[in-house]
């Protein structure tokens, strides 16, 4: 009787398993997500459509500036502790 162990695995992609390999710029990825989140976000809150470029780009720019001073603030307090 074989174990399970023991037979080959599928050529098939497990996502938790076996992630893709960004760990070099996984960091630059959070701005398109950024982007798409405050596009959207801007898209159902604005009742004039002229305005969503110029409130989605300060949206966006709110939001990585507050990630930054948020991973300043934690990084500050790792150090300290």
């Amino acid at each position: 009787m074989t174990s399970m162990l023991a037979l080959p695995t599928t050529l098939a992609f497990r996502p938790f398993l076996d992630p893709l390999p960004i760990d070099g710029y996984w960091m630059l990825l959070l701005i398109p997500m950024v982007i798409a989140i405050s596009v959207v976000y801007k898209t159902i809150k604005t009742d004039r459509l002229h305005k969503i470029p110029r409130e989605a780009s300060i949206l966006a720019a709110q939001i990585v500036a507050f990630m930054a001073l948020a991973a300043a603030a934690l990084w500050i307090l790792t150090e300290l502790v």
